[in-house]
């Protein structure tokens, strides 16, 4: 461990040693907070609510992984790529929530990416009273985990060891059950490694081919890679690359159909080509493009953030050829009769937020057949599915493929 002082007159209002693990070190517990819940933030209730003081405490115990300590170690630059790095490697997530929390775009992505897309076991815990949003709470209601409250009045140091003894508890049994999950997968693998090998007379190679071994077992790695196969899918069914068909926002809150063109990793933008041959508003951030995908009856739910068809338009001359319209909304209902699945939600952006909404056709509700909605980009998932083709194509010695082999992806 190493240690960091922080005068209690000037900053938390405690005098107390702020204690964090090596940052250099693996982390076995990710801290996912709003900055503006800390010391110095604009909504903070009390020094003991402050997460950075609340991760400080279960460093006593584990090895949380907190951005302000581990990147000011060894920062790559990279936003999205660090805490996406960050939370495959760790253990759990611990959420601190709050109204700030549930306000935050990028608070609620991080919270996603975690829970829907890696699958991480996460524990949520509210540090100030408030309303969650309609994403996180149809989240934490599907996960059936119920949240820890630390929100309530602290008075003195005593009462926040207390509180934060039955907290750390809590987290100790869900590192426990990660540890015997890895375990049992060790162990079937052993199982499977050790098992007689097959008889069968090893057909000749090819010149051409390397030799089979149709006994031998696949490697602890292969196996690991089987076990997590389905999320590893999933991140990269997710993510949009160069040349795929998407679903782009243009101006005032509009999306139209689109081709990409080109990623630039330091603004975290798209290029597009959109489908009409308007030349404007060419160049898009990341989370205002969805892939042209149909999504799964698992990736949507209450509270998701969706892009969905209302109203068309028609050609302008010497612009553009005319075509479907689409909106951002938010689920609020979703009705499943045997294989058919419906959504029912509301626009999310109104006139105030600058959108049009005189057009012909527009209704602030929707209802629509779940083929019909796409799904926004996560940053998180982008720059994880990026980092770990990086990773995986410089030990094969390969370059990365086509769709990310792209001089635009700095």
């Amino acid at each position: 461990w190493y240690q960091r002082r922080v005068r209690g007159s000037e900053v938390a209002g405690i005098n107390d040693t702020i204690i964090f693990q090596d940052p250099t070190q693996e982390h076995d517990v990710y801290i996912s907070y709003c900055a503006a819940n800390c010391i110095g933030g604009s909504a903070i209730t009390s020094p003991f609510h402050d997460p950075k003081r609340i991760a400080s405490e279960l460093s006593r115990r584990f090895k949380p992984w907190v951005d302000s300590v581990c990147l000011g170690a060894n920062p790559s630059g990279d936003f999205y790529e660090d805490r996406a790095l960050a939370l495959q490697k760790v253990k759990v997530v611990v959420a601190l929530l709050s109204p700030e929390y549930c306000d935050s775009d990028q608070c609620k992505m991080e919270y996603q990416f975690a829970y829907k897309s890696l699958k991480k076991p996460l524990l949520p815990v509210m540090i100030r009273p408030g309303e969650l949003d309609g994403t996180i709470e149809s989240y934490i209601r599907d996960d059936g985990r119920v949240p820890f409250h630390l929100e309530g009045f602290i008075s003195n140091e005593s009462d926040f060891k207390e509180k934060m003894s039955y907290l750390m508890d809590a987290v100790q049994k869900m590192v426990t059950a990660v540890d015997a999950e890895t375990e049992r997968q060790r162990l079937t693998f052993m199982s499977i490694n050790n098992a007689p090998r097959s008889t069968s007379t090893p057909r000749t190679a090819q010149p051409s081919a390397p030799p089979i071994d149709d006994g031998a077992p696949p490697s602890y790695e292969e196996f690991l890679a089987s076990v997590s196969q389905e999320n590893g899918v999933s991140i990269r069914q997710r993510v949009p690359g160069v040349g795929d068909h998407v679903i782009s926002h243009h101006f005032k809150h509009a999306y139209y159909a689109a081709t990409i063109v080109s990623f630039d990793r330091n603004s975290m933008s798209f290029e597009i080509r959109w489908d009409d041959g308007d030349p404007s508003g060419r160049v898009q951030p990341v989370s205002m493009v969805a892939l042209d995908r149909v999504p799964t009856r698992e990736e949507v739910s209450v509270g998701q953030r969706v892009f969905f068809p209302q109203g068309g338009y028609s050609g302008t001359e010497n612009n553009n050829t005319g075509g479907q319209r689409y909106h951002e909304g938010i689920i609020t209902k979703v009705k499943v009769t045997g294989s058919q699945v419906k959504c029912e939600g509301h626009h999310l952006k109104g006139s105030e937020d600058g959108k049009w909404v005189t057009y012909r056709d527009y209704k602030y509700t929707f209802m629509c057949d779940l083929d019909k909605l796409r799904l926004a980009s996560n940053p998180y998932n982008i720059m994880h599915a990026y980092a770990n083709m990086e990773s995986t194509s410089a030990a094969a010695g390969s370059n990365l493929p086509p769709r990310y082999n792209n001089p635009s992806y700095q």
